[in-house]
């Protein structure tokens, strides 16, 4: 009975090292921002978040451009503060605000 605790404890311990390591890198989203992929790498993130990512990951982007989502055939503004739910192969689309006159 010794033996399977100890067991149980080192198999508690190696997953305990897993959880660790995915919290670390976890599980990424893939969208679409101006026609280009990104991952996104969580799955409720702000539209600050999802454009500075979309930057980050080479999209010509600025922080200040107006992010939409695409909703059936129409895009709906998503605010800097905006949380939204990420879903795979979700459409984005991120304006410069002059262009927006």
């Amino acid at each position: 009975m010794a033996i399977s605790e100890g067991v149980y404890m080192t198999t508690s311990a190696a997953e305990d090292t897993h959880q660790t390591d995915g919290d670390r890198r976890p599980h990424t989203v893939q969208v679409t921002v101006n026609n280009q992929p990104v991952g996104l790498p969580d799955r409720e993130l702000t539209g600050l978040k999802i454009k500075q990512i979309a930057i980050e990951q080479g999209v010509a982007i600025q922080p200040n451009f107006q992010l939409s989502v695409k909703h059936g055939n129409r895009y709906e503004v998503v605010g800097d503060t905006d949380t939204l739910k990420v879903h795979r192969n979700q459409e984005f689309l991120a304006v410069a605000p002059d262009d927006n006159s």
